[in-house]
């Protein structure tokens, strides 16, 4: 059988079948495997065209680099390597500073095609390129090439991620590092950076941008720069590898910790980010992906196929590791205090203990575990000061009702007033009238409209940033883990200071650390009489939903309703703080797969603890916030201990042991 019988039995042209056996070209995987299996076909008597197979070398990709130590462009070399020979081609680096030989290769060798990755991007030289007449993929920023179907890195959109990363952890001063020399990415990161900071109303005339020099110390640029700063300085963002090094040299030698004092995030990734301490966080470019992307466009441009002479931007990713931090906030914007800073020497307890104070306590809603243990913790440190108990008032979301009560504990004379509002504006009026009565106000998770830092003494919450970081972690890891894509946010509609931002960051990582994972829908709730309807609702429009986010325990419980209701227990749920119901459903192996649970015990005694501070007329802070829990079932018993209390009980660990 000759070349041409060969063509025809396979359906395709003779020199495609010449394209094949002397890898001349490149040729779909359809229409190798039409020629292969006529080849094969002739059992063993293929003659002088299976001898070439084995004996023609395989065809090559040029791949022009600075530099193969960099471990970023290793990465990519590495990739490169792999994704070319899964497809046939071997590689060859040319490793050089400028493109001098690059063209007698090219006449000497005849590569197939050539991929540039270089990090100076010296638009002459490679501009020159153009004129080698060879497909080329030129792994570069935004503007170099543009036009010519290349890969585009957007260094713009990296920095502005990462700023904005920052911003909606709470960070408000925030810093950029770069090495002078770098050029044209660094100065597309900086304008991403300034970009983000002027479209979320951070003032971007004067934060803290350092370009580091070649031979100046950098530990004394940074010292200098941040004594020069008026705002504290709270994260900053390295543009580069130069930039990252010398921060992280920097920051090892400073009183600074990291992320305690300093958070500390680069656009930079390399193999090691996470190995280091504490590991690294980065908004960059996966470097497999740009070499794998990279081969793939080539030899698209090579087969002529449709689309490959547009330019291609590959967006950055986000890994959150732990050298950066979120900032809780007070309803005022205040950074969040620890409750440790509110411990008594046994002298001032003493004076508590002498003073004859009393107390009341107004909870919105005191149904619920969380108000219990809220209660529990106040009361516990208040018999431990003796302090007197005067009333404790349920609400039940009524705020025309929490005013009343207001009124009538007032008639009692109380030195202080616990309270959660029931709603924010209504309830505003009544607690004006207890500050103005000499009552001192301790509040609980939110704050009256209108109320200034002057009115009352501080407010105690969990730090709901991260109370919703974990709980959205807990979701896209669960849903990544198993393959799974559509997410679906049930939320509370209400203005809560507390449960807005907890919603917020549960989005907000959903959406950056797990871009993989697509928000189909969001629903609001005002009351949790209605959350069945809408979740009905929400899953009837949405079937393709397979996670769910849940605002808090008590919707949670309507919504495993209605998904029992619906036969789609298929979904995954993730909600905050930690009930009994809850949590037996999480162990029996139900579709809640994790909680970020609050510790309302140990809020309760911060807010007993903040109280007593400020009958002894000390200083608070005006938000005192305390860290979240983490739950899933590898530590439901234990974590059930440290937030009620007490042991698990009997039927939540059987349940677990059948689970």
């Amino acid at each position: 059988m000759n070349i041409k019988q060969i063509a025809e039995k396979a359906g395709v042209s003779v020199a495609t079948v010449s394209h094949v056996v002397n890898k001349t070209r490149f040729v779909s995987q359809e229409l190798t495997e039409r020629v292969l299996q006529v080849l094969g076909e002739m059992d063993g008597h293929g003659g002088t065209l299976l001898r070439n197979m084995k004996a023609v070398q395989a065809p090559t990709i040029l791949v022009w680099m600075e530099s193969v130590i960099d471990p970023f462009y290793g990465e990519v070399l590495q990739s490169i390597k792999k994704t070319a020979a899964k497809s046939g081609q071997q590689v060859v680096v040319l490793h050089t500073s400028g493109n001098a030989g690059l063209q007698e290769y090219i006449r000497l060798e005849k590569p197939i095609g050539l991929i540039v990755a270089t990090e100076s991007y010296r638009e002459p030289e490679i501009l020159k390129l153009k004129g080698f007449s060879l497909p080329t993929v030129i792994i570069g920023v935004g503007g170099i090439g543009a036009g010519g179907g290349h890969l585009i890195r957007d260094e713009y959109e990296s920095a502005y991620k990462a700023a904005y990363h920052f911003i909606r952890s709470g960070h408000e001063g925030i810093g950029f590092v770069y090495a002078a020399a770098e050029g044209r990415a660094d100065r597309a990161a900086l304008s991403g950076f300034l970009g983000a900071l002027r479209d979320h109303g951070l003032r971007a005339d004067d934060p803290l941008i350092l370009a580091l020099g070649s031979e100046d110390d950098p530990a004394n640029q940074v010292n200098k720069a941040l004594d020069s700063q008026e705002e504290p300085l709270t994260a900053i963002i390295c543009a580069d590898k130069q930039a990252t090094l010398a921060m992280w040299k920097w920051l090892k030698s400073s009183p600074y910790q990291c992320p305690d004092d300093i958070s500390l995030l680069s656009l930079y990734a390399f193999e090691f980010s996470h190995m280091l301490s504490p590991p690294m966080t980065t908004v960059a470019h996966d470097p497999a992906e740009l070499g794998r992307r990279s081969v793939e466009k080539l030899l698209g441009k090579i087969a002529g196929a449709d689309g490959c002479e547009e330019d291609e931007a590959v967006a950055s990713r986000i890994a959150v590791r732990t050298s950066t931090q979120c900032i809780g906030r007070g309803p005022l914007g205040e950074r969040s205090a620890s409750p440790n800073i509110l411990q008594l020497s046994p002298l001032e307890i003493e004076r508590i203990k002498s003073g004859s104070y009393s107390a009341a306590i107004s909870f919105h809603y005191a149904g619920t575990a969380w108000a219990r243990l809220h209660e529990k913790g106040i009361k516990d440190v208040f018999a431990e000061f003796g302090v007197k108990i005067l009333a404790v008032t349920d609400a039940h979301f009524d705020p025309e009702l929490q005013n009343k009560q207001h009124a009538s504990i007032l008639t009692m004379k109380p030195d202080v007033l616990i309270s959660i509002p029931a709603d924010e504006i209504l309830t505003a009026p009544g607690y004006r009238e207890v500050v103005q009565a000499g009552t001192k106000l301790v509040l609980i998770n939110n704050v009256p409209a209108g109320f200034a830092r002057d009115d009352f003494v501080t407010c105690v919450s969990i730090n709901e940033r991260e109370n919703g970081q974990i709980a959205g972690r807990l979701l896209g890891e669960h849903l990544t883990r198993h393959g799974k894509k559509y997410v679906g946010l049930l939320v509370h509609g209400a203005p809560f200071f507390a449960t807005r931002q907890r919603d917020t960051a549960a989005e907000q990582v959903l959406s950056e650390e797990f871009p993989e994972l697509e928000i189909v829908a969001s629903a609001a709730f005002l009351k949790e009489s209605s959350v069945f309807d809408k979740c009905y609702e929400l899953l009837k429009r949405y079937p393709q939903i397979e996670g769910l986010y849940v605002s808090w325990e008590g919707p949670t419980l309507d919504v495993l309703h209605v998904l029992r209701e619906l036969k789609r227990e298929d979904i995954s749920v993730v909600t905050a703080d930690l009930d009994l119901d809850v949590a037996l459903h999480m162990a029996r192996g139900g579709p809640v797969k994790g909680i970020s649970a609050q510790r309302p015990y140990d809020q309760g005694r911060a807010v007993g603890m903040a109280a007593a501070n400020a009958l002894l007329g000390k200083s608070v802070p005006s938000f005192i916030g305390i860290i979240p829990y983490r739950i899933t079932t590898d530590n439901l018993l234990t974590g059930w201990q440290d937030i009620v209390k007490q042991r698990a009980p009997a039927q939540l660990v059987h349940a677990l042991k059948m689970g």
